[in-house]
């Protein structure tokens, strides 16, 4: 399975660095340290990992390796939680529908939501897989390589869209959000959960409620619901927020 999806992600790999895209470099060095601190944290050597302690034994997920475990079970004890936290929604609330996850990473956290068909939408899906993710664990999902700013799925297809954590990390806010438009189907469900900050390196945007608007301005109903200094794992600095924005309730 694994070679499988190595094969149909690398047979049509963009070369992200003619783009000169060195943010990329920085998100793929970011995520091989993580797995690092997962395998610390799952065998308890990391008091806490986004303030959260390490596994008893009988909640940790057994897999091929232990990188695989710790990557399962931060899956299942800190993401997918954190998905319904922070997007503020029941886990049965998407049941019968298709779910695009846009900026997923290389943790399909949105496997939370139960009885859908989930899709995870990254430009960096090869590199997870050359990093030591997991992705052939995950039968439920659907991976889409490719940018935010150019989807590669037909118009009207999805009726609900998601984004954690990602939307301050693509290249163009408004070409990003037209491709949503694009693929969502006529009334469909949006749900932004997003952080507002200085630009950094793999964050090149500086988000705030005027961008968004602005932005989103074709999604009937879309509003800001929730503002805050913390989430699941995180507390935002001096000057920073999260923000969660919806059309449905």
């Amino acid at each position: 399975m694994i070679e499988k999806l190595k094969r149909s992600f690398f047979k049509n790999k963009s070369n992200y660095e003619t783009k000169n895209y060195s943010k990329y470099k920085a998100e793929i060095n970011f995520w091989k340290k993580e797995i690092e601190n997962y395998v610390e944290w799952y065998k308890g050597k990391l008091e806490t990992h986004y303030m959260m302690s390490p596994p008893r034994e009988d909640r940790k997920v057994i897999a091929a390796s232990v990188e695989h475990s710790a990557i399962l079970t931060w899956l299942k004890l800190h993401q997918e939680p954190k998905y319904l936290e922070d997007l503020m929604l029941d886990k049965t609330v998407f049941s019968g529908l298709r779910v695009l996850d846009v900026g997923s990473g290389p943790l399909p956290s949105a496997l939370v939501f139960e009885g859908c068909k989930v899709y995870c939408l990254d430009p960096l899906l090869p590199e997870y897989i050359e990093a030591g993710y997991p992705l052939h664990y995950y039968e439920r999902v659907k991976f889409v390589y490719g940018f935010s700013e150019n989807i590669p799925v037909e118009d009207d297809f999805f009726d609900v869209v998601l984004s954690v954590n990602a939307i301050d990390h693509v290249d163009d806010i408004y070409k990003t959000a037209l491709e949503m438009k694009r693929v969502l189907k006529s009334g469909g469900k949006v749900r932004i959960h997003t952080h507002y900050h200085k630009k950094t390196e793999t964050e090149p945007l500086e988000l705030s409620d005027e961008v968004m608007t602005k932005a989103f301005s074709w999604c009937e109903g879309f509003k800001k619901v929730k503002q805050s200094t913390q989430k699941r794992g995180s507390v935002a600095p001096v000057g920073e927020v999260y923000t969660l924005w919806t059309n449905f309730k």
